[in-house]
């Protein structure tokens, strides 16, 4: 069976599932986990106690888990987004700076999905001054049926990924990292305001001056907008006055080799 590339959203919400605290409202994020990946962690200050809370909503289907790119939910050429996330299990953390913690306290970190929950990470390292990316491994399990000729076919299956992009820094104050930690990355950030009425703006990182597409397509994977931006060396921005329907949508950066989406909530003006 062809695997299907998941991204973040369906895969870090099972690692950070179901830890002692409160979760807070849903919010909008492209990642269903707050703070996401562009945000990140809060800095963890060398020697200090240490403990920040993540909330996560973690998706019910596949389609939801993959940010609606429809190329990512196939098999054999048949769409299986509406396949229900049945449960996802951590495999491995690793790059975690020592004397710091993110536990699962589920029996063998097996998580139901399309559940609203938090998790935190916590401890204390004297670790060096450093960023450490973290590297996450975790099974995801679903099923579903396709065709094979005129028949359906039952299956089972799960689906091992590898996700990057959560990273932790170290540093002697424990300040907030800036934009400028994002100057060798092309990044896109979540767009402001959101949701929004009218006008909305999108900014992003780009590593250098490339041609960038910007890309907006609706929930059932339709392309409703499409521009090329000629994108500047490090922030851009670009402000998009939306004649959309109500209603959700991702919108998509691409700069040839690498492609980014984030989830954005038009309203009536």
């Amino acid at each position: 069976m062809k695997k299907i590339v998941l991204i973040l959203t369906l895969c870090f919400s099972y690692v950070l599932t179901f830890a002692q605290c409160t979760p807070l409202p849903y919010q909008d994020s492209s990642f269903n986990i707050w703070p996401d990946t562009i945000d990140n962690l809060p800095v963890v200050q060398q020697g200090v106690n240490y403990a920040t809370t993540l909330t996560i909503k973690t998706p019910a289907t596949l389609i939801e888990a993959a940010g609606y790119d429809t190329t990512q939910t196939q098999v054999l050429g048949q769409f299986v987004g509406n396949w229900p996330v049945d449960s996802m299990e951590l495999i491995s953390i690793s790059g975690m700076p020592n004397g710091l913690n993110l536990d699962c306290l589920v029996p063998n970190c097996i998580i139901p999905g399309d559940a609203l929950t938090c998790a935190e990470v916590s401890g204390n390292t004297v670790d060096p001054i450093a960023v450490y990316p973290i590297v996450i491994d975790v099974k995801v399990y679903t099923h579903g049926s396709i065709l094979i000729g005129p028949f359906p076919v039952a299956i089972d299956t799960t689906v091992v990924d590898q996700i990057l992009g959560y990273k932790v820094v170290i540093s002697s104050t424990g300040s907030n990292v800036p934009e400028i930690f994002h100057q060798d990355d092309f990044v896109l950030f979540q767009n402001t305001p959101n949701p929004f009425a009218e006008i909305t703006n999108i900014r992003f990182n780009s590593p250098k001056s490339a041609n960038v597409e910007f890309i907006i397509i609706d929930m059932f994977g339709r392309e409703v907008y499409a521009k090329n931006i000629a994108a500047n060396k490090g922030i851009n921005n670009f402000e998009f006055n939306h004649d959309l329907s109500s209603g959700i949508y991702m919108y998509s950066i691409k700069n040839g080799a690498d492609r980014i989406s984030k989830r954005m909530i038009a309203i009536e003006k």
